[in-house]
């Protein structure tokens, strides 16, 4: 390979480094897998795995408001210096905005915890997705943080049929056990 033809070739490949870069450094922003039950309710903290100087958050979340049902959202103290607000006018999407004069820090930490209620009575398991549509991050100086976005899904499990009487329990009880004994009927009989 010619001289030229080899400084040409570092200079691709330095470039496509640094553009590359960026990538692989942004800060991300996610939402661990939780698994909870039907009927319960259940807490899905937004986590940030690294930021510097965060002072402004507007994200758009997207969720099934057949199966579930929005109870509030609270600062975590890592976001505590930062003002919210949180739009849940419309079933199934909530628009939340975080502003501060001052920017945050840190690694690793859940900036927003949000409560929802599960639908009672769901019968078998269900994956339920919860979709970040929209996000915007700006530093304390106005300049825009690059975030990658990671969902993963909240699983479900429905309840149980709950056994009402003591010799259903009872039945349940020696099924589970393996043991199956008849109880003779011991009727009372007087005589007269």
């Amino acid at each position: 390979m010619k001289p030229m033809a080899r400084l040409i070739t570092l200079l691709l490949f330095g470039a496509l480094t640094l553009l590359w870069a960026p990538v692989a450094s942004g800060t991300e922003l996610h939402i661990p897998e939780i698994t909870a039950r039907s009927g319960q309710s259940v807490d899905i903290p937004i986590m940030i795995d690294q930021v510097d100087n965060l002072a402004g958050l507007k994200l758009v979340i997207k969720y099934d408001p057949k199966i579930l049902t929005f109870k509030k959202g609270v600062k975590t103290k890592y976001s505590d210096s930062l003002m919210h607000i949180i739009n849940d006018k419309k079933p199934g999407r909530l628009i939340v905005v975080m502003a501060g004069a001052k920017g945050i820090r840190g690694k690793d930490f859940p900036i927003l915890n949000l409560t929802f209620e599960i639908k009672a009575g769901l019968k078998g398991n269900h994956v339920i997705n919860i979709e970040i549509s929209d996000l915007e991050m700006m530093s304390d100086q106005l300049k825009d943080i690059t975030c990658r976005v990671k969902v993963n899904p909240l699983i479900i499990s429905g309840e149980s049929p709950e056994i009402k009487t003591k010799s259903e329990k009872a039945n349940h009880e020696d099924t589970k056990t393996g043991k199956h004994e008849k109880v003779k009927d011991r009727s009372l009989t007087t005589d007269h």
